[in-house]
């Protein structure tokens, strides 16, 4: 009896400089000048984006 084994490679997500993902599609719905002060970091990945803003915009921290 032999026992498959599933090789899945995880995928990295690739970072993106702060100031393309406030000039992209996927952030336009934020106002840019308070998701500028929200993302102090030089480089994030859409989700930690996505994810930093939701957060503060709905009052986490």
């Amino acid at each position: 009896m032999s026992v498959s084994k599933k090789t899945t490679k995880k995928t990295e997500e690739k970072k993106y400089s702060t100031e393309k993902l406030l000039k992209s599609r996927r952030l336009a719905a934020y106002q840019p000048d308070f998701a500028r002060v929200i993302l102090k970091e030089p480089e994030y990945t859409i989700s930690e984006a996505v994810d930093a803003l939701e957060t503060a915009l709905k009052g986490g921290r």
